[in-house]
């Protein structure tokens, strides 16, 4: 049982309650959201109220603190549901949903987790809620996407027509179709990330519907030279591009350097022609491993 507060602690919580709204939305935007949705409006009238200004919710980052493991029914996020409100059946798309209606249409930064499917030939309804009801979203992280979801991605993008900077886990097969909607419906859009393998189709989706593009991520990636060099033919205001520890282009390359000397930003540290394998790996096996071969 919680011993009774003496005058002192008591004066201080009235202190703290009686604290201007503006300076508690200013002390809240420091904490994670998972506490600004779960503890905070549980203290007082006034401390509910700041926790539900829109401006707290406009970067909705929920991909930190554990991903998918953070949502699970046995998680302490699902336990501080229970404790404070009964939620009986805690989820990610309950979660977003208050998320979003908290938000109010405010929102202009989102990180979505890995989305969960149930069936898997179905699509997710978060992303639906997202791209229907986030319409002012500037910046934006998604997970990979199961199938259904990869082929209406274009779709999604399009109502985002305030876009700035799209982030993808895993490059989808609708790219190119996506960055053909991108440029049609995204006038601002300038700064992409992505991880996977880069096809042919999907370069030239960047060079023809991006040519705008200043800010290009393409780290990890399966990257074959002949598809970096038609990026940076292509888009021609790259400002910064990033190509780092890449397969498909050695990070030598005269050529490569020099058609992109007139990236102000451009780095390719770590990037190789072919995924060598390290023999190292292997000393201390005893079967006898050296014709393998890694490919990508």
């Amino acid at each position: 049982m919680v011993a009774p507060m003496d005058t002192g602690e008591e004066a201080a919580a009235a202190r703290w309650g009686d604290m201007d709204v503006d300076c508690l939305v200013e002390i809240f935007r420091r904490l994670p959201l998972d506490d600004v949705a779960s503890a905070v409006p549980l203290v007082c009238r006034s401390w509910r109220g700041a926790a539900h200004d829109p401006s707290l919710w406009r970067a909705l980052d929920l991909r930190g603190g554990g991903a998918t493991a953070r949502f699970m029914p046995w998680s302490p996020l699902a336990a501080a549901f229970a404790a404070c409100y009964g939620v009986r059946r805690f989820s990610f798309g309950g979660y977003l949903r208050l998320c979003v209606a908290r938000a109010g249409g405010s929102a202009v930064e989102l990180t979505l987790p890995p989305l969960l499917v149930a069936a898997p030939p179905a699509p997710a309804p978060e992303l639906d809620l997202v791209s229907l009801r986030c319409l002012a979203l500037r910046k934006v992280s998604l997970p990979a996407l199961s199938a259904a979801d990869d082929a209406r991605l274009p779709d999604v993008v399009a109502r985002w027509c305030r876009l700035e900077h799209l982030e993808l886990e895993h490059r989808p097969a609708s790219f190119p179709a996506t960055a053909a909607r991108i440029s049609a419906s995204c006038p601002r859009f300038s700064g992409l990330k992505m991880a996977g393998a880069i096809r042919q189709e999907d370069a030239a989706a960047m060079a023809t519907s991006l040519p705008l593009l200043k800010h290009l991520c393409l780290d990890g990636c399966y990257l074959p030279r002949r598809e970096l060099l038609a990026i940076i033919h292509g888009c021609h205001e790259l400002e910064a591009l990033s190509a780092k520890h890449c397969v498909g282009f050695d990070e030598g390359d005269e050529e490569v350097a020099r058609e992109a000397a007139m990236i102000e930003l451009f780095e390719v540290g770590g990037s190789r022609l072919v995924d060598k394998f390290d023999q190292s790996d292997v000393d201390d096996l005893d079967d006898d491993t050296s014709s393998y071969v890694d490919v990508m």
